[in-house]
């Protein structure tokens, strides 16, 4: 056994200083040799981080990598490492590697990579980084797979994308409730922008789930299944953009408009000087009911100084009368109440198919009557030969019977 396990240390060992040596050399395309040319690396433009200078960019966009630690020959000087596209269910602890201390790299994108897990130790060496993106992935944060500190390394993270990220497999009950641990584990207390659209998120049933984020500024909700702003929005004391596009919102209750004013209804210093609503919030695209359910979200809608983004933009997709379907709600001029049912409506239903079917059974009674009294002389010619049989019939069970009763016997 002491031998097996020197020689399987060995054999280890010579592998990884046969990756290093790949790793140490570069290619053509200026990227370690390992990448096997299916990356780019070198100065570039990524407009959506630094849009006025040159930043190094490792990007490894489809490659067809299957071996998640690859990622660990990372050149030391990327600033942008894009690895999307490819294939790992799993990532491995110390995906940078433990060597290169990698204090250049800011931005982290493993989009669309089948991601399932992240080990409790996969990221370090990432202190700098501000940008990391897991969109379009399979992620379950749940049972066993569940890593409260995932992101505890990311001391610096401002911004973190969950766009399409989590498995369908789970309600999102549950992996928002282990994602809240995960924020609060990790102390994310730098993060400014977070993004959870398209996530089949139907309720954030705890009121606190983004409490423990002291500085963001950007809460990203659209294409979910949300109904209401069921979540505080007290203590995101500096939050400036609540994204609520495409939900399932119907109507807002008083109590909801009552949190937007308070979370967005005051003035702020805007960059000309001038007092202003800076705060925004989007609500466009919900599938509004216009009727009169309605009254209150309307008079709110017309009188209220909060920035609603696309507020123009804002139809309803149906209501009472039926024109307003499709109308924009500021060009709303009526909100009628839908037609009562009335209690006992069930009821009567009921009895109004009773009364029917009885009607139906009297009509096809009184035609059969009919019938047969025009055909009654044929009815008769066929029907006496039949009471004539049955009536022998009985008459010689009659006799039978007499015939086995017991003789009486005297004592």
């Amino acid at each position: 056994m002491a031998v097996w396990n020197f020689l399987l240390a060995l054999s280890l060992l010579v592998g990884h200083c046969l990756a290093t040596d790949d790793g140490d050399r570069i290619d053509a395309t200026g990227c370690p040799a390992i990448f096997k040319a299916s990356c780019t690396c070198g100065p570039g433009d990524y407009r959506a981080w630094k849009p006025n200078s040159k930043v190094y960019i490792t990007n490894c966009t489809n490659a067809g990598f299957t071996d998640p630690n690859v990622i660990e020959f990372t050149p030391d000087q990327t600033e942008v490492l894009i690895m999307t596209g490819n294939r790992f269910e799993t990532l491995p602890w110390n995906l940078l590697g433990v060597w290169e201390n990698h204090s250049k790299l800011e931005v982290i994108d493993l989009s669309n990579n089948g991601i399932k897990e992240i080990q409790g130790k996969s990221f370090h060496k990432v202190t700098n980084v501000k940008r990391l993106i897991l969109n379009h992935n399979d992620l379950y944060v749940v049972s066993t797979m569940k890593h409260p500190r995932v992101f505890s390394n990311f001391v610096n993270l401002e911004e973190l994308h969950l766009t399409n990220a989590f498995t369908e497999q789970i309600d999102s009950k549950w992996y928002l409730s282990d994602l809240k641990d995960i924020i609060l584990e990790s102390e994310l207390t730098k993060l400014k922008k977070l993004h959870l659209e398209q996530n089949e998120i139907w309720e954030i049933k705890d009121m606190d789930m983004f409490c423990q984020l002291p500085e963001l500024l950007d809460l990203h909700l659209s294409d979910n299944q949300l109904t209401d702003i069921n979540f505080s929005l007290e203590c995101l004391r500096k939050l400036r953009y609540l994204d609520l596009e495409f939900n399932r919102i119907r109507n807002l209750p008083q109590t909801t408009l009552e949190k937007l004013e308070g979370a967005f209804g005051h003035k702020e210093v805007g960059p000309d000087g001038r007092l202003r609503f800076t705060r925004q919030v989007d609500l466009h695209g919900n599938p509004f009911a216009c009727d009169c359910h309605m009254q209150n979200f309307a008079q709110w809608l017309n009188r209220t100084e909060i920035n609603l983004m696309n507020k123009d933009a804002m139809r309803c997709y149906d209501g009472v009368p039926a024109s307003n379907a499709g109308k924009r709600i500021k060009n709303v001029d009526k909100l009628d109440c839908p037609v009562k049912v009335v209690e006992g409506t069930t009821g009567s239903h009921h009895a109004v198919t009773s009364t029917l079917l009885t009607i139906l059974i009297i009509l096809t009674a009184s035609l059969l009557a009919v019938v047969l009294w025009i055909n009654r002389i044929t009815v008769k010619d066929k029907m006496q030969p039949l009471l004539k049989n049955l009536q022998n019939h009985m008459q010689y069970t009659t006799i039978e019977k007499q015939d086995e009763e017991p003789p009486e016997v005297s004592v």
